[in-house]
């Protein structure tokens, strides 16, 4: 037997006693189940046919969403395309005013640096 404290519900007796007593398979049921078996085997002979893979692009355009989400892409494309390459004057004035940039050359000379900083090192080695 064992302890109460490794089966505390006492089921341990119960398990033994399935263990012992197992139930054997009459010769006329174990001859049905394989007459069955057998007789289930033809039909399951078969292969599936074989499911042709897709392409590289085909999967592309199942993965970005089919034909019309692809074209609705590309027409973002070439309209982002065009308003970078020809600006309307609306955004040429919006981006203007937004970064603080002057209308005129004049005001743009502080950009320029008269005595780059290479310059500068080249001219100070040659002193020396």
């Amino acid at each position: 037997m064992t302890d109460r404290r490794d089966d505390p519900e006492g089921l341990e007796v119960f398990f033994d006693a399935a263990r012992r007593d197992r139930p054997r398979l009459s010769d006329d049921a174990l001859a049905r189940m394989t007459a069955q078996a057998l007789d289930m085997q033809p039909g399951r002979a078969a292969a599936p046919a074989p499911v042709a893979r897709r392409g590289f692009w085909s999967q592309l355009i199942a993965t970005i969403g089919g034909w019309p989400a692809l074209a609705g892409l590309a027409t973002a494309g070439v309209a982002g395309l065009w308003i970078g390459a020809v600006p309307p004057a609306m955004l040429q004035t919006l981006a203007s005013d937004l970064t603080g940039a002057a209308e005129t050359t004049e005001d743009d000379i502080y950009l320029v640096d008269p005595i780059p900083g290479y310059m500068l090192s080249l001219n100070l080695a040659e002193g020396s």
